[in-house]
């Protein structure tokens, strides 16, 4: 009976909260990079790769619950995935965020870890033939337990809605018109919150112009030697500084809620910058800019940006870009805060 839990019950629950999760968020920049690479080689959009994931595991699921003969098999075929793509996460680099679970996932490793006892756990224990009422109580857990994991993922739906703003940078001054019962209060669409991360822009937010897709994955293995403003990623940029093209200057896209990232700015933006420094804000979901969890900006002297929202932007902050005269010199995504690659600068 041992066998048969394991393999028709938890192993499915652990296969639906995943796919549950994933479907929740609808963020095809959570999936794994190896998926990402083999959609790319397949030419397969990122979504529809997330989708065809999604009805792989579904599919999954129902064998492991209603077919006897091949759930230990379909069991052992998912776990095995799971585990060659979290060490292929792990070898890439990536110890944050494998997508496993949606925007809930914790770092590779722990996954690893899990998905590894789990595979153990199937490969030592073999389900066993049931009889009647074995298969009937079976059947009750199982529901039981789906119906759980169904309903924890609904509430987390619907409490772990975030309150999100349109943007980050400084809006026009409101203007109050009376001329009803109540005032009607016009102005700028974007945040009130003028004191988060990087809030100290002049520039004024322009009509945004976004890709033609709803997602954008970053590319930078052809930047270097272009000229800034014919780069599609800072074509997208809102609130960029005319002076772009003068001198050298730093162009850093960031998050305002990645430690990352703040301690680039902490350790080598934290005196004053060496030279001009924008700062293009990344929106933290689709939605828009995070409301919450927002860390201190360390560069007072930093100019502020940002990227409109409507758009998965799929990319690992920060992005440091050191600029000639508007040529782009260097570029380097996931730039590390203690040995930096891009700073030539400084």
């Amino acid at each position: 009976m041992i066998g048969n839990i394991v393999v028709r019950v938890i192993v499915p629950a652990w296969i639906l909260a995943g796919a549950l999760l994933k479907f929740g968020a609808r963020d095809p920049s959570l999936m794994p990079k190896s998926f990402r690479n083999i959609a790319h080689g397949m030419s397969l959009d990122l979504k529809t790769t997330l989708s065809l994931v999604l009805v792989i595991e579904m599919c999954a699921i129902c064998v492991m619950l209603f077919n006897r003969t091949w759930s230990r098999l379909t069991a052992l075929l998912m776990l095995s995935v799971f585990v060659i793509v979290l060490i292929m996460e792990l070898l890439s680099g990536n110890m944050t965020n494998c997508g496993c679970l949606g925007s809930y996932s914790p770092p590779p490793w722990i996954m690893l870890l899990i998905d590894s006892a789990l595979l153990l756990l199937v490969i030592t224990m073999t389900p066993s033939p049931l009889g009647t009422k074995c298969m009937t109580r079976l059947g009750n857990i199982q529901a039981f337990v789906m119906a759980a994991v169904a309903s924890t993922i609904a509430v987390l739906w619907v409490l772990d809605k975030p309150v999100v703003a349109g943007s980050t940078l400084p809006t026009p001054a409101t203007e109050a018109v009376v001329g009803g019962d109540e005032p009607l209060i016009v102005g700028g669409g974007g945040s009130s919150d003028n004191q988060a991360y990087g809030a100290d822009a002049s520039a004024e937010v322009s009509m945004d112009v976004t890709p033609t897709r709803d997602w954008y994955e970053l590319d930078t293995s052809d930047w270097v030697g272009k000229q800034a403003r014919d780069i599609d990623l800072v074509k997208f940029v809102r609130g960029l500084p005319e002076d772009l093209d003068q001198g050298e200057q730093y162009l850093i896209f960031y998050s305002r809620t990645c430690d990352h990232c703040q301690m680039l700015l902490e350790f080598h933006f934290g005196f004053g910058s060496p030279v001009p420094t924008t700062l293009v804000a990344v929106p933290e979901n689709v939605e828009g800019f995070s409301t919450e969890g927002l860390l201190d900006n360390p560069c007072m002297d930093c100019r502020s940006a940002e990227l409109p929202p409507g758009v998965n932007w799929i990319m690992t902050p920060p992005v440091v870009m050191a600029l000639r005269d508007g040529e782009v010199v260097c570029v380097k995504e996931a730039e590390d805060s203690d040995a930096p690659e891009c700073l030539p600068f400084h």
